[in-house]
């Protein structure tokens, strides 16, 4: 199939090299796109089939974490699609492969989008529960030991999948999907990584009506160990600048609001390049940059880099809600900046602000 799709992107460049309609041209090249993204799509998901047995189990942090998945999930849903997320606010985390973790949200949003393409009034929505086995359920699925699961479903109000399809679409390059929609990997992505994470996959769907997929994965629900932790008060700040970088409104403003509580003046911007601007022309107002990983127009890292081709050493926190090991050395070859996970607790963060601030 990749083999295919690269002789046709070699045929679109031999169409270009003999016509001489601009028009003609214009469209052989976006075949040539298109085209190309598909042979891209294809090898990729070849290659976490590939990569089995070359998991990183790291801890993570689910809620945060999906809602990571989703900003950047949400830049390939149109807008005529209502996508809403329903993210319990019970914290759960788990031991996973962030990167596989990443690819089964994805894999799922894509599928669904694809599903109501159709649909009047097309809808995703994306929940993340805490779930107690009951004894149905575990007599279902004997390999489920116990213990409390996190709950994720994909839901849509597509096409649906007729009944007798159902057990062939975890099958590798089985699609539904017209030609030149789907590869037929990405549910097969997503049942071997849920099987490698030891979790279970379910789905529920009405030929016309729509489908929802369930994953159950181990997970631990997060409960404050009382009169066993000593309460670490937050660190005030001087009236010191802190540029503050995040492309969702809400976590700017509440952290902003934080912040300025902890007596630091803040300037908040909702993409790197905004920041950048801003810090370009006022650096020697900001005494730190706290900035998102994962934003549009120029993530956190770009945007660090950025900054210190002007020759600046300011102080850097990254904060993001995924595991950033895959971009580790991008961040460890960078001087004054530090990593923190969200969501940081108000006390580490002022901790870590302070710290910095000083080291400068």
């Amino acid at each position: 199939m990749a083999e295919g799709c690269l002789r046709s992107e070699s045929g679109s460049f031999h169409v270009k090299r003999k016509v001489n309609d601009p028009l003609a041209v214009t469209e052989n090249l976006e075949n040539i796109e298109s085209v190309s993204h598909r042979a891209a799509e294809i090898v990729r998901q070849l290659l976490t089939f590939a990569r089995k047995d070359s998991v990183t189990m790291h801890s993570v942090p689910l809620n945060a974490f999906i809602n990571e998945s989703l900003k950047l999930a949400r830049s390939a849903i149109p807008d005529n699609i209502s996508a809403v997320s329903d993210i319990s606010g019970q914290k759960m985390v788990m031991k996973g492969d962030a990167t596989q973790l990443q690819q089964v949200i994805m894999n799922l949003i894509n599928n669904a989008r694809d599903a109501v393409e159709d649909s009047a009034d097309p809808r995703i929505k994306v929940s993340l529960s805490l779930y107690e086995p009951d004894a149905a359920f575990l007599h279902k699925h004997p390999e489920v030991t116990g213990g409390e699961l996190a709950h994720l479903s994909v839901a849509d109000n597509g096409s649906g999948i007729p009944t007798e399809l159902i057990d062939k679409v975890f099958e590798p390059f089985f699609t539904t999907k017209s030609v030149g929609k789907g590869t037929g990997l990405g549910l097969a992505m997503v049942y071997g990584a849920v099987q490698r994470h030891n979790g279970v996959l379910e789905i529920d769907s009405i030929s016309g009506e729509g489908t929802t997929v369930h994953v159950y994965l181990p997970a631990v629900h997060e409960r404050r160990q009382e009169g066993r932790e000593v309460k670490q008060e937050s660190i005030t700040g001087q009236g010191e600048m802190i540029l503050l970088v995040d492309d969702e409104v809400m976590i700017l403003e509440t952290v902003g609001t934080v912040l300025r509580r902890l007596g630091y003046r803040v300037v908040e911007r909702t993409n790197g390049q905004e920041a950048f601007d801003y810090y370009r022309d006022h650096r020697r107002e900001i005494a730190i940059v706290i900035s998102d990983v994962l934003m549009p127009v120029l993530g956190g890292i770009e945007l660090v880099q950025a900054i210190r081709k002007l020759d600046s050493h300011v102080p850097v926190i990254l904060m993001t809600g995924y595991d950033a090991s895959g971009r580790a050395e991008q961040i460890g070859d960078v001087d004054h900046c530090a990593l923190l996970n969200k969501p940081a607790p108000i006390a580490d963060l002022s901790l870590l602000i302070r710290e910095m601030i000083q080291a400068a």
